[in-house]
């Protein structure tokens, strides 16, 4: 048995050595910024987080809440007729996002 055990371990020593891939290492070349350790790090689902991360979604400062950022309609306007009906049932030729 212990015959069996010493022809194996250069075995596996020279795949290490090969450059094969270990997966239980981390690896400390694929770092990660500072943006992305901070959605991490918040307290909300992943699918939020990942929208948040893709700008389909916006984290409000006052609430708290994750919502669909503010758009602009054509025929439209905030102030005089907001369109107040759902998002699939618009028929606007032109939607964006406001800034």
């Amino acid at each position: 048995m212990a015959a069996l055990l010493k022809s194996v371990t250069p075995v596996t020593q020279a795949l290490h050595a090969c450059g094969q891939q270990v997966r239980w290492k981390s690896n400390p070349l694929n770092s990660v910024s500072l943006l992305q350790q901070y959605y991490r790090k918040m307290p909300i689902r992943k699918k939020y987080r990942r929208a948040i991360m893709r700008g389909t979604m916006v984290m409000c400062e006052r609430t708290g809440q994750v919502r669909i950022p503010p758009l602009a309609i054509s025929g439209y306007d905030e102030k005089k007729n907001p369109y107040r009906g759902r998002f699939e049932d618009l028929r606007a030729l032109r939607v964006w996002f406001k800034d």
